[in-house]
C-alpha cells in the first residue's frame, strides 16, 4: 500500500495524525496531572515525542517513496537498454527531431549509414536534407507534412549521399512524438535502414528479366516490350534477325567459355554499327535483333553489320573468323505484332543461309512462308515414312578396275513417297540431319541393311563382299551410337567384318577428336571406315592421317569432266597419290565412260562405281543383273 502513495497522501496522513496527537495528547495530561510544572515538564516531553514519531513516520513515508522511484528508474533502464539491443540488432538508425529548435540527434548506427562517425556532425546546425537525393526531397517533405498534419507515422523509401558520394537507400520511418497545447508538433522521431543491399538485388533482378546477363543487351522480353511501344509511335519499321554461322563448331572445339566470350566481341561489332534510335536485342545463344525506324536504309545496315566481322576477332590466343546471315522483315507489310515479324525474319535469315551469293541477307516474302510449309510437310512425311516403312534401301556395286570383280557394294536409300513416287535421298536427308530424324531413319537403313546381309549369307550369295553404308555426323555425335548399332548387329547376327562404314569429311571438321576416338572403337569392333565424296569437305591432312581409314572414295565432280578437264586431272591423281601414301584402298565415284575408267586405271586407282558397270538397284534386281551377266 506504501509504494502506491502519492505526495498528497503523505501530507493528509501527518496532517491527521499531527491533529489527533495535538488534541488527544493535551487532553490525556490534563487529565492525569494538575500540577503546573509537571504539566509543563510533560508537554515539552510530549513534544519530543512528537517529533521523533512523526520523523520515523515521515521517514517511512518517504523511504517508500524514494524506493519506488528508484524501481521505476531501473525498470526504465532496463527497457532502454532493451530498446537498444533491439535497435542494434535491427540494424536500425534512430533519429529524433527538435522541431522547433531544428536540432537533430542521431544513433552511430544512423551516421554509419553515411560513412560518419561522431565528430563529424554538429547536433545544432546539420540540415540532413541537403544529403537527400534531389528526386527524393519533394517525397521526405511531404512524408513529413503529412504524418504532422494527419498525425499518422509514414514509411517511405528515399536515397541520402555517402560521405564518399554514392548514394544510399534508406526505408525512413517517423512520427511526431510531442506536441504542445495547441496541438503544434514539437518534436519527430524515427528510424533510418539502410536497404541498398535489398535495393540493389532488386535492380538486378529487374535487369536479369529484361537483359540478357551476357552482353547486357537487351532480351527477347524487352524486345518485345520496345517493338510494341515502336508500333504505336513509328508503323514503318524494319525486324532484323541475325544468326552467326556455324557457331556451334567454336563451342564444340573450344568450349562455352571461349564460345561466350565471341558472343561478347560480336554484340560490341554489331553495336558499333547502329546509330541511336536503333534497338538491338539478344534473343538466343547466337542470335540478334535489330530494330529501326524506315526501311530504305536497311539494306546498307546489312552489309555494315557483315562488314563488321570482316576482321577477325582475337580470343586469348585463337583468331576467329566469323560470319552472320541476316533476315529482315518490315512492318506493316511482312507483319504488324512481335510474333510475325520474329516468324518471318527468322524465315528469310534461313533462306541467307541457303544463298550461294556473297549476299548474306535476304528479305522477306511470302513464298518464303510456302516454302517452309512444304518443309514442315516433308517432314511430317518423313516421320511417317520411317513409321509407315516407305524406305527403300539399293545397292550399287563397287568393282575392281583390273579384274571387273565386284568387291562391294554401297547402300543407298530411297524413299518411296506415296503421293510423290520414288525419292533420291538428295531430295529428304539432308532435312532429316536438320531435324535429327536422320537418327531412326539411320538406324532404320542399317538394320534393313544388315537383314538383307544375313538374307544374302543364307543363299550363299556376296560372301566375300564388304557392304558400305553411309552414316551422318549427326548419328556420330551421339553419346551411344556405337552400342545402338553393335546391339542391331548382334540381334541380326552379321559379322562386323562384312560392313564399311562410310562419313563424309565434312563429319569431322566440328569435333575432330571426338570424331576419331568413335571412329576408332568402330574399327576396333571389326568395322571398316571409308571417306566418301572426298575432296569436296576441306578436311585438314593432319587430322586425316590420324583416323582409321581403309578407302577414300572420290567425289564424282572430279571425275564427270575427266579425262578433258586439267583441273580434274590434277586433283584426282593428287587423291589417288595421297591414298597410296596413307596405304588406302581408292574408289573414284560416278564412273560413267570408258575413257573416265582408263585415265583412272593409269594413275593408278583401285576401285570404281558408277553408271559405267551399273546403276543402284534393289536387291532382287541386283541379284538378277548378276545372273544375267
Amino acid at each position: 500500500m506504501l509504494f502506491n502513495m502519492n505526495p498528497l497522501r503523505i501530507v493528509i496522513i501527518y496532517a491527521l495524525f499531527s491533529v489527533l496527537w495535538i488534541y488527544f495528547s493535551d487532553h490525556a495530561v490534563e487529565y492525569f496531572v494538575t500540577n503546573t510544572t509537571l504539566f509543563a515538564t510533560l508537554s515539552t516531553y510530549k513534544g519530543f515525542f512528537f517529533v521523533f514519531i512523526t520523523s520515523v513516520l515521515l521517514y517511512s513515508l518517504i523511504k517508500t517513496k524514494i524506493l519506488q522511484i528508484e524501481s521505476m528508474q531501473k525498470k526504465l533502464k532496463e527497457n532502454e537498454q532493451r530498446l537498444e539491443h533491439v535497435i542494434q540488432g535491427a540494424n536500425l538508425g534512430y533519429w529524433d527531431w527538435d522541431y522547433v529548435h531544428h536540432t537533430h540527434i542521431v544513433n552511430d548506427i544512423w551516421l554509419s549509414f553515411l560513412g560518419l562517425k561522431r565528430e563529424d556532425i554538429d547536433d545544432i546546425d546539420t540540415d540532413w536534407s541537403n544529403r537527400i537525393h534531389p528526386d527524393d526531397q519533394m517525397i521526405a517533405h511531404n512524408a513529413i507534412e503529412n504524418t504532422i498534419r494527419n498525425n499518422k507515422p509514414y514509411v517511405i523509401e528515399f536515397r541520402m549521399r555517402h560521405q564518399n558520394g554514392h548514394w544510399v537507400w534508406i526505408e525512413g520511418s517517423g512520427a511526431v512524438v510531442e506536441r504542445d497545447k495547441m496541438g503544434a508538433a514539437l518534436r519527430l522521431a524515427g528510424t533510418h535502414r539502410d536497404i541498398s543491399d535489398r535495393k540493389n538485388a532488386q535492380q538486378e533482378v529487374l535487369f536479369l528479366a529484361l537483359n540478357d546477363p551476357l552482353t547486357k543487351l537487351p532480351n527477347r522480353v524487352f524486345l518485345k516490350q520496345e517493338l510494341e511501344k515502336r508500333l504505336v509511335n513509328e508503323p514503318a519499321l524494319s525486324f532484323i534477325f541475325l544468326d552467326l554461322d556455324r557457331f556451334k563448331t567454336i563451342n564444340d572445339m573450344y568450349g562455352h567459355t571461349l564460345g561466350d566470350k565471341v558472343i561478347q566481341l560480336v554484340a560490341e561489332r554489331f553495336l558499333s554499327c547502329l546509330s541511336e534510335t536503333d534497338f538491338m536485342s539478344r534473343v538466343g545463344g547466337d542470335e540478334f535483333v535489330i530494330l529501326t525506324n524506315g526501311h530504305l536504309h536497311v539494306e546498307a545496315l546489312c552489309e555494315k553489320l557483315a562488314n563488321s566481322l570482316t576482321v577477325p576477332l582475337d580470343v586469348a590466343i585463337e583468331h576467329f573468323k566469323v560470319t552472320t546471315s541476316m533476315g529482315v522483315a518490315c512492318c506493316p507489310q511482312d507483319g504488324k505484332s512481335f510474333e510475325s515479324l520474329l516468324k518471318n525474319a527468322d524465315t528469310a535469315m534461313y533462306e541467307a543461309k541457303k544463298m550461294s551469293s556473297k549476299k548474306c541477307y535476304a528479305f522477306y516474302t511470302s513464298s518464303m512462308t510456302e516454302h517452309l510449309l512444304n518443309v514442315s510437310k516433308l517432314d511430317n512425311d518423313l516421320k511417317e515414312a520411317i513409321d509407315n516403312d516407305e524406305l527403300i534401301v539399293c545397292f550399287q556395286p563397287e568393282v575392281n578396275l583390273y579384274t571387273n570383280k565386284i568387291t562391294g557394294l554401297e547402300a543407298l536409300v530411297r524413299w518411296q513417297h506415296p503421293i510423290n513416287g520414288m525419292m533420291m535421298p538428295d531430295s529428304f536427308i539432308a532435312r532429316a540431319e536438320e531435324t535429327r530424324l536422320i537418327i531412326p531413319l539411320g538406324l532404320l537403313i542399317f538394320k534393313k541393311v544388315l537383314e538383307q546381309l544375313n538374307t544374302w549369307s543364307q543363299q550363299n550369295l556376296f560372301e566375300d563382299v564388304i557392304v558400305a553404308i553411309n552414316i551422318s555426323s549427326v548419328q556420330i555425335e551421339e553419346d551411344d551410337f556405337v552400342e545402338k548399332i553393335e546391339a542391331i548387329r548382334e540381334n541380326v547376327g552379321v559379322s562386323a567384318l562384312t560392313i564399311e562404314l562410310e562419313v563424309t569429311e565434312s563429319c569431322f571438321m566440328s569435333n575432330p577428336k571426338q570424331f576419331a576416338i568413335t571412329l576408332q572403337k568402330l574399327e576396333n569392333l571389326g568395322y571398316k571406315i571409308s571417306i566418301d565424296d572426298f575432296g569436296t569437305g576441306y578436311s585438314s591432312l593432319s587430322y586425316l592421317k590420324q583416323l582409321p581409314l581403309h578407302k577414300l572414295k572420290i567425289d564424282r565432280s572430279f571425275i564427270k569432266d575427266l579425262p578433258e578437264a586439267k583441273d580434274d586431272q590434277a586433283i584426282a591423281k593428287a587423291i589417288i597419290a595421297l591414298g597410296k601414301t596413307l596405304e588406302l584402298e581408292v574408289l573414284a565415284e560416278g564412273v560413267e565412260t570408258q575413257a573416265q575408267k582408263a585415265f583412272l586405271i593409269e594413275n593408278g586407282c583401285d576401285s570404281m562405281q558408277g553408271y559405267l558397270f551399273a546403276k543402284p538397284m534393289t536387291a532382287e534386281a541386283l541379284v538378277a543383273f548378276l545372273d544375267q551377266n
